[in-house]
């Protein structure tokens, strides 16, 4: 069964270990989109402002990602505050089977009893992930240029 809550201060390092796996996973892929190794700060600063969430399978830290207010994503200005649902890393060994589906189910539920609106984003490279995230209710809103590469927008609300 999967559980999904609000990471703690003692889940810092596994959170770290998770995000480090994926990062060197995806870099092996091409994907440049997060840099290796991450920096603890930032996690702890997630981490104090109840933004970084976990899941875990029967006790099992499988993997992690951030859910945080927004006013604008690159160019766009939103109407009103909306929230993004970021960082989303899984083991590797555990990508593909549905684990992702109960991340953008909480999200979406979660953002829903706020009667917000949901955005994220992902590699413009990555056909699999922009797939998956239209199967799950998301609106695909474009590409935009972000450092030297494009990124994917979707939108669920």
């Amino acid at each position: 069964m999967v559980e999904i809550r609000l990471a703690k201060i003692d889940d810092f390092s596994q959170v770290v270990y998770i995000l480090n796996e994926v990062t060197l996973n995806l870099q092996q892929k091409g994907i440049q989109q997060w840099e290796y190794p991450w920096d603890d700060n930032k996690i702890i600063n997630q981490l104090k402002n109840n933004y970084l969430y976990v899941l875990l399978v029967e006790e099992e830290m499988l993997g992690t990602f951030c859910i945080y207010d927004i006013d604008n994503i690159n160019e766009f200005s939103l109407d009103e505050k909306g929230k993004y649902l970021s960082q989303i890393a899984i083991l590797p060994k555990f990508q593909g089977k549905n684990i992702g589906s109960a991340i953008t189910e909480f999200a979406c539920f979660f953002v829903k009893e706020l009667d917000k609106t949901l955005y994220l984003d992902c590699w413009a490279g990555n056909e699999k992930l922009k797939q998956f995230y239209s199967r799950n209710g998301f609106k695909y809103l474009g590409d935009f240029p972000e450092e030297s590469y494009f990124v994917s927008i979707f939108k669920y609300s």
